[in-house]
């Protein structure tokens, strides 16, 4: 009887972006999960076998079904439940399935090659014989024999025995070799063939009994463990605040989970944090744990998979892409620091990885637990819903207090005389910090040495040639840098528009925040911690240990130093102005400047002695700024959620951004006009109310990378509708002449509008 294939084509193109059927030939097993060839119009392409049957689909009318061309993959298979979220992360982030998939499977591209492997034993009589009667025969086999996987691609061999091809193809045909089709991942030399050696686990494999947990903290895994138990697909926040404890809960409740057979996923939002997390999990786990992070190369990735596959890494620790680590008794993701944006992919498919990790949880009817001192407001309102479960840890470990914040009103400090950029009161913090043999943090969340130049004379602002921003200068380079692009330029000296020579240098950056700090305390030694100082393969590593070692009195850095590190012999977090975010043009920019004020200050006191916290500000009766050096969420919360309410911003709707890009700004306004006329049209045949059409407009950056851009938004209670309206008005836009050239960008729920 014959069988039928139903498969995922890998073809970036929405026009052929679904499912296709094929004949499977009879002298090919395929199965669910291989990667095949097929035929596609006039064109053979790659695709994903996701459903195997003995029916044909139900058409309209009889076809011939053309037959599968090939296999790629034989024996290494796509789980299936990865590739049900490929399908779901095409659906809900409206992409391609194709991108899907890539994300979902980063080696789904690759070649397909012929190795030649030796049928025969080097200590063979037949093989000894070979080496007096077919001297060039026996070499063949040697060679293959020194191969470490006892095999090799057949034009390397043909290189390193120095034969031809019709040579072995007459070994082939005289029984001494066989030739076979391997897929070979792209940026690999490898096929991919994981080892199967899984071993049973006992409590002996680990020291269990160095986590040593406060009795809050017994509670609140116990909470924890009581939810896992029920196997349903929970979600927990673990609402604990800095310093609480909250890694020594996730080691106490991975043990509990691999005792009982599980496999679990720890998720950070930074490279830095994956390094200092996974110390912790490696001397506890040893060789059950594995690190996955863009600063790996792709042989090493494809080792680690083969690794996770064969059973031999049980516990995953990594950044967000690491949430589709194909862990075969995945029971457990854990989401530390839970609010942090870099969660949220920012290129196609736009997936956060906390709806991820829940879908895989949905799948695999095991845990997610989200852990952080300040959730997303999304996260804490589910909680109060009941829609998770919410367990608090309301103070330090072991008792210890909570930094004390100050809030210093630079209004007042620039009225009294002081242009620095430090209060009299951070000043001489520091200054006690350095006679007592204590560390500091200074924190600004803007790299460079000035924000902007600027003539005073005609009002010139030197801006990007690409982007719609202004230039940065950095001293270390005597340069001018955009960040959006790396656009660089030399500094001026006189005005391009007016001539004159009063240009100046405005705004602040870590690079003046670390001269000033040397030119106020000379001969101490200060570190800087940015996206300038860490380019570098272990450079940031470098200088998070040499601080952590108490080498260096005073580190200055962005949001790199808000998230999770842990400094013992910090006292002091120096916050030097705290209105940055608070005044981007983004609903959400309160909500992101309490968690990260609240967070860097939780660096501080994390050892014996209580911390300080000096927060300098322009705007000092903010709430988000009270709320924060109150260190009160709950408080915040309830401020900001009625705020939320009034407006109807998330989470009581919801947020679809369509962002269009062009050269011409023109022809794209057209465009942008053109597609709000079509979704308005959809809106109103399907007579849907409470659904609103926002734009189009420009984007907050209206030109980046010489593309300008703008965004039509729609607004309503429920995503599926707003995708439904979305895909029709679209494909609507397709079909008209305008849309040519034109490329879009759709993301639910961005993190910024």
């Amino acid at each position: 009887m014959p069988k039928y294939a139903e498969v995922l084509v890998d073809v970036a193109n929405r026009r052929l972006d679904r499912s296709y059927h094929y004949l499977i030939p009879e002298d090919l097993p395929v199965k669910v999960g291989m990667s095949v060839i097929v035929p596609l119009k006039n064109r053979q392409v790659q695709a994903l076998v996701v459903k195997v049957s003995e029916n044909p689909p139900e058409l309209d009318r009889k076809i011939t079904f053309k037959p599968i061309s090939k296999i790629l993959e034989g024996d290494y298979l796509v789980p299936s439940e990865l590739i049900e979220i490929a399908c779901w992360l095409a659906e809900t982030t409206i992409c391609p399935i194709a991108q899907a998939l890539h994300t979902v499977w980063p080696f789904f591209k690759g070649k397909l090659e012929n190795w030649i492997i030796p049928c025969v034993q080097m200590e063979d009589d037949d093989v000894k014989a070979l080496e007096l009667l077919d001297p060039d025969s026996h070499n063949v086999l040697k060679v293959l024999h020194r191969a470490r996987r006892v095999g090799l691609p057949e034009k390397t061999l043909l290189k390193r025995a120095n034969v031809e091809s019709e040579f072995l193809e007459g070994m082939v045909n005289q029984g001494w070799l066989k030739k076979e089709s391997r897929f070979i991942p792209r940026g690999s030399s490898q096929p991919m063939a994981p080892v199967f050696q899984e071993q049973p686990l006992s409590e002996n494999d680990w020291n269990s009994n160095s986590i040593n947990l406060s009795p809050v903290q017994r509670k609140a895994l116990q909470d924890i463990w009581e939810l896992y138990q029920k196997k349903q697909g929970e979600t927990v926040l673990l609402h604990g605040v800095t310093g609480s404890g909250k890694t020594e809960i996730y080691r106490a409740l991975v043990a509990k989970v691999l005792l009982e057979g599980g496999d679990a996923i720890i998720l950070v939002p930074e490279i830095s944090l994956a390094s200092q997390v996974s110390k912790v999990f490696l001397a506890q786990f040893g060789d059950l744990v594995a690190v996955i992070h863009s600063g790996i190369n792709f042989n090493e990735k494809l080792k680690i998979w083969q690794a996770i596959l064969g059973g031999q890494k049980k516990v995953i620790i990594g950044a967000r892409s690491a949430v589709f680590a194909p862990l075969p008794k995945l029971k457990l993701i854990i989401l530390d620091e839970e609010h942090d944006n870099a969660y949220k992919q920012d290129e196609n498919p736009k997936y956060h990885a906390r709806d991820v990790a829940r879908k895989r949880m949905e799948q695999k009817k095991g845990l997610v637990l989200l852990g952080s001192a300040t959730p997303s407001l999304e996260a804490y309102a589910a909680a109060q819903r009941k829609k998770i479960t919410l367990v608090k840890l309301e103070h330090r470990y072991n008792q210890r207090p909570l930094p004390q914040v100050e809030i210093v009103d630079m209004k007042r400090e620039l009225a009294n005389g002081n242009k620095s950029l430090f209060s009299e009161s951070l000043r001489e913090k520091l200054r006690d910090r350095i006679t007592k043999g204590e560390q500091s943090i200074l924190f600004l969340n803007r790299r460079g040495y000035a924000t902007f130049v600027f003539c005073r004379v005609c009002g010139f602002v030197a801006q990007c040639p690409n982007c719609d921003i202004a230039l940065t200068y950095h001293s270390n380079r005597d340069k001018l840098l955009c960040h959006y692009c790396d656009y660089q330029q030399e500094i001026i000296h006189l005005c391009p528009e007016c001539g004159s020579k009063y240009i100046r240098f405005y705004g602040q950056g870590t690079e003046r925040v670390e001269e000033e700090v040397t030119a106020l305390f000379p001969g101490v030694d200060v570190l800087r911690l940015d996206t300038d100082t860490t380019l570098g393969t272990g450079k940031h590593e470098e200088i998070l240990q040499k601080f952590r070692q108490g080498q260096v009195p005073i580190m200055v850095g962005t949001q790199m130093l808000a998230k999770g590190l842990d400094f013992p012999n910090v006292t002091l977090v120096g916050v030097i102005l705290a209105d940055q975010l608070l005044n981007m043009p983004d609903f959400r920019s309160r909500e992101r400047t309490f968690q990260l004020l609240t967070q860097v200050a939780g660096r501080a006191g994390r050892g014996t002695i209580q911390g300080d916290v000096v927060i300098q500000t322009y705007t000092p009766e903010d709430r988000a700024i009270i709320k924060a050096a109150e260190q009160d969420y709950p408080a915040f919360f309830w401020q900001e959620i009625a705020y939320r309410k009034k407006l109807g911003y998330p989470p009581f709707s919801h947020l679809l951004r369509i962002l269009l890009f062009h050269e011409n700004e023109e022809r794209l306004i057209k465009a942008a006009n053109g597609l709000a006329a079509r979704i308005r049209t959809v809106m109103s045949k399907q007579e849907i109310e409470q659904y609103a059409i926002l734009g189009p407009a420009p984007a907050v950056l209206t030109k980046l990378k010489n593309e300008y851009r703008w965004q039509v938004l729609l607004k309503g209670k429920n995503p599926a509708v707003l995708r439904k309206i979305a895909h029709s008005g679209i494909k609507a836009f397709y079909d008209d002449s305008l849309s040519s050239g034109i490329n879009l960008s759709i993301e639910l729920n961005p993190l910024s509008v």
